[in-house]
């Protein structure tokens, strides 16, 4: 009985370690702020106060995104890296490539939320998402 669980030990260890190369992960690591409001000139950034974002975030290749717009939005998720933001943190590990972090409460395609990452990179940038509710 003791051989055979030194032999699942032994079999388990090396299964292990056989899947760490020692290189470092390609993701993202980051923090998502939200935050909505009036959209009618004139626009005063400086005091647009912005929270942690809690919910769902997708992680989409720019190439899958950009054939996508507002209305088609839902149909963009299903196909999407799904995570979710707690208290505005998120960490994925991704393949390497361009991608746009878009919170599940809008759809928003721009260089702010954009981000390009390389192999055995892990990306630490903070987003920041203002919903606009009146213009």
């Amino acid at each position: 009985m003791i051989k055979h669980l030194k032999l699942l030990f032994i079999l388990l260890l090396s299964t292990l370690f056989s899947c760490i190369d020692g290189r470092a992960p390609s993701g993202i690591n980051t923090r998502v702020f939200y935050s909505e409001g009036d959209c009618m000139p004139p626009i005063n950034i400086s005091t647009r106060v912005y929270k942690p974002y809690v919910g769902n975030v997708y992680i989409v290749e720019k190439s899958i995104a950009e054939q996508f717009n507002d209305s088609s939005f839902d149909s963009l998720k299903t196909i999407s890296i799904v995570t979710e933001a707690v208290n505005g943190g998120i960490s994925v590990l991704v393949v390497p490539g361009s991608y746009y972090i878009i919170p599940d409460t809008m759809f928003c395609l721009s260089c702010d939320n954009f981000v390009t990452i390389k192999k055995d990179e892990l990306i630490e940038k903070e987003f920041k998402f203002f919903k606009c509710t009146s213009y």
